[in-house]
């Protein structure tokens, strides 16, 4: 994924919508499809170094796009050849045009048995066989020429979505090219981002078609992807007159014996993220570590019994603490035994600012959806795909589905925001609307790595931030923070602690993005 450009997630259904609503404006499809492979010819003009290409065209629009690249790269000077999947005959009208075209141009056609010593002698395949609107399984010759071209292409550039994938899913349906490069025409698609699809569809490029101005203002996308400097314009500038008061108070509610360290890494975490101050509301028992690991922090000691919180006195000494917090996270190492639960409940019956409940508080609303009726609009959800399972009584084969799909559901259901941790981590809103989130990687994939990102998300809340911008900031700065340390270590030696320790870095990287 190109990380540096904001970018819309449009389905199958909804770039066809803007297709023909581009025809009703006035744009000829012939234009529309023109754009599309010219784009994709110049990009790959621009950015490779191929002399000899095998183009792969389908029947359908993928196929008509295929053609324009190949007369366009014909026109080049780059040394191309067709395999086409069907005669020109019984193809669209639309395609054949642009079939004509290449033929006019000179362009050279193979056969079946021309078509592997083409490959095998080429610098790359161009693959237009099926795009976008792809709903069955490849089979027959279709499967062979993908599995042919994967065994033996040494580069494959896919337009729009490679051959065999379904757009809208991270599911795979069958047979599909793996592609190096995905050129996502004007749009990206869900099959981009959502694994395992997305490890089919390489490094991903959009680039542009000629769709008019007023019907893309018109689109409502499926997700949004956000970039570095959309990210800084979500951070309020830091007063210069301002003190430890103007930069918010932090309450975190968290550990518990053997889970220390959560507490610890959420605390110093909303630190980083310039809180003026934090209090830790910590178990008793724990309390001597916390207070020597985080000296920047005030404690607020919550009393055990028989080894669980003791809810009244909790509570009892919670109540100013959270009367004078501006954000609150809650959960981290907290436990899941009964008093742990029963004082998260009640904390959020009553608390009135924004609150990032994560880990062990989530397990806390599963058969209180009551609690939703309260305040939701304040909360920020983060579970892990565990959890998530856990909250919503779905498999795991089923979130990881439709991820955008269920995310959407729950957050609208519910009336609250919802980030689900993963890759990609898929953040929802209460309206519907959906953002996801381009950075991170599998060193992000060990515990700890969530408390951080707890607090960082917290820690902006509590400066003025909206939990929205929150906890779009803190997803990208915590996921960039591991791509950072992946350019120069590897990505299975990341441990949280490094991510804390490069926060500073990141937000002053964002900073710059809109100086």
């Amino acid at each position: 994924m190109n990380r540096g450009q904001t970018a819309w997630i449009l389905t199958a259904a909804q770039q066809r919508k803007l297709d023909e609503a581009a025809v009703r404006a006035g744009t000829p499809s012939a234009q529309l499809m023109e754009s599309a492979g010219a784009s994709a010819a110049d990009w790959i003009l621009s950015h490779t170094s191929l002399k000899k290409l095998v183009i792969l065209a389908g029947p359908g629009g993928n196929g008509g796009d295929a053609f324009v690249v190949a007369r366009r790269l014909l026109q080049a000077g780059v040394q191309v050849s067709v395999m086409a999947r069907n005669d020109l005959g019984t193809c669209s009208p639309l395609v054949q045009k642009m079939g004509h075209a290449y033929r006019d141009a000179g362009g050279a056609f193979l056969s079946a048995d021309t078509f592997p010593q083409a490959v095998r002698g080429s610098d790359g395949v161009v693959d237009g066989w099926f795009g976008s609107g792809l709903s069955r399984p490849l089979v027959g010759r279709d499967a062979e020429v993908v599995s042919a071209i994967n065994d033996t292409a040494d580069r494959i550039i896919s337009l729009d979505v490679p051959s065999g994938l379904a757009s809208d899913t991270g599911a795979p349906i069958g047979p599909s090219i793996r592609a190096h490069v995905s050129l996502a025409m004007a749009f990206t698609k869900p099959c981009h981002v959502l694994y395992p699809s997305a490890e089919h569809c390489g490094s991903v490029h959009v680039v542009e078609v000629d769709y008019p101005a007023s019907e893309i203002a018109a689109l409502d996308p499926t997700a949004v992807i956000l970039s570095r400097s959309e990210i800084g314009k979500r951070l309020p500038d830091r007063a210069p007159a301002g003190h430890k008061g103007t930069f918010g108070r932090v309450l975190v509610v968290a550990g518990s014996p053997g889970m220390t360290g959560a507490a610890i890494l959420c605390g110093r975490a909303a630190l980083r993220a310039g809180a003026g101050l934090v209090e830790m509301a910590i178990p008793a028992s724990i309390a001597p570590v916390i207070q020597t690991a985080i000296p920047e922090a005030t404690t607020v000691v919550l009393d055990e019994a028989n080894g669980d919180l003791d809810v009244e006195k909790s509570w009892e000494a919670l109540q100013p603490t959270i009367e004078r917090a501006d954000a609150m996270a809650i959960g981290p190492g907290l436990s899941r035994e009964r008093g742990a639960l029963e004082l998260v409940r009640a904390v959020v019956r009553t608390a009135a600012v924004p609150i990032v409940l994560d880990a062990d508080a989530i397990y806390a609303l599963i058969g209180h959806e009551d609690l939703f009726s309260t305040r939701a609009r304040a909360w920020l959800l983060t579970p892990h795909l565990g959890e998530f399972r856990a909250l919503t009584g779905l498999s795991s084969e089923s979130i990881e589905r439709d991820p955008f799909g269920v995310v959407q559901r729950y957050a609208r259901a519910h009336d609250c925001h919802l980030l689900l941790k993963g890759r990609p981590t898929v953040i929802g809103r209460p309206d519907g609307s959906l953002v996801v989130n381009p950075t991170g990687n599998t060193g992000l994939a060990t515990g700890g790595s969530g408390d951080v990102l707890t607090g960082l998300i917290t820690g902006l809340a509590a400066g003025g931030v909206s939990i929205d911008d929150a906890a779009i900031a803190g997803a990208y700065t915590h996921g960039w923070a591991a791509d950072r340390w992946a350019e120069t270590y590897a990505e299975r030696s990341l441990t949280p602690s490094d991510v804390l320790n490069d926060i500073p870095e990141m937000l002053k990287e964002i900073e710059r993005e809109v100086d």
